[in-house]
């Protein structure tokens, strides 16, 4: 029988670009990263088509108590280096010499959240490039590209042309999460559901053929560096309880407003409501 709690490293290694929105029609604009409310309605999506809805209904109920595997956000990898959100209160200014380019910076590599971040051998091996802290002499892991596309007023028959965004990963790039499964009896079904995600495709614009990707699963140990701080790195969303107070125990967050609409099998064009 095999132990669980299990952890996985999933890649996602992705065939074309991606979209990522921010707000209800802001084509225009794409993020990079996939968050864990995105890729947890993705895979719930899944198991539905896969599994039909008593048993996706028992799935969600699980969560009411005891869920049966969590997720991280999804963030960058690329050239065996895997990317996470950098620390709020973390001071780059002497790893890049430039306290302007230190504020810049949004991911830093997994391995500066360990105790190597402290070798200043490490720390002299990176450069910022933008919001990334790569290694030096290597490229940043994606690029952003624009496709035109033609609107048609149905009264009038009027055209405009309008642009969206995409994100599209080099070869060797692309996104990865973290996967906690506790329930043993839904680990296969839940793997199963996320190479069908891959299939039908994450995020924006899947009509398009964006955001299909082929998932990789690496186990690994329940825990990673649980030792190396008194300090947390949250790698998901968090959306407080009625009445909780965030500050009360955080040292330092950020608001992100989440809103557009959600795919559903059974609905169409499901407004989300909006949150923080």
């Amino acid at each position: 029988m095999a132990d669980f709690p299990k952890r996985y490293r999933v890649k996602l290694r992705f065939e074309g670009p991606v979209h990522f929105g921010f707000k209800e029609k802001t084509y225009n604009q794409t993020d990079v990263i996939a968050h864990s409310d995105t890729i947890f309605g993705g895979i719930v999506n899944c198991y539905y088509l896969l599994y039909g809805s008593e048993d996706t209904e028992n799935l969600l109920e699980k969560f009411r108590h005891s869920p049966p595997f969590k997720i991280s956000s999804a963030f960058l990898y690329a050239d065996g280096e895997f990317y996470v959100p950098k620390p709020l209160d973390m001071d780059l200014t002497e790893v890049t010499g430039d306290i302007k380019a230190a504020k810049k910076i949004r991911f830093i590599p997994l391995v500066f959240l360990g105790k190597a971040a402290l070798s200043e051998d490490t720390s002299s091996s990176y450069s910022a490039k933008g919001s990334i802290l790569l290694k030096k002499g290597t490229d940043t892991p994606y690029t952003i590209i624009e496709r035109p596309r033609v609107n048609i007023d149905r009264v009038n028959f009027g055209t405009g042309i309008y642009y969206v965004s995409g994100c599209r990963f080099r070869e060797g790039s692309g996104l990865w999460f973290y996967l906690d499964v506790y329930d043993e009896s839904e680990d296969k079904k839940v793997k199963a559901a996320i190479r069908l995600l891959g299939d039908e495709g994450l995020g924006g614009e899947r009509t398009y053929g964006f955001g299909i990707f082929e998932p990789r699963f690496e186990e690994e140990g329940e825990n990673y560096n649980s030792s190396c701080s008194e300090k947390h790195l949250l790698l998901s969303l968090y959306y407080p309880a009625e009445g909780e107070k965030a500050s009360e125990f955080v040292a330092a967050y950020s608001i992100l407003d989440r809103g557009g609409y959600a795919y559903s099998p059974t609905f169409y064009k499901l407004l989300k409501a909006p949150t923080v």
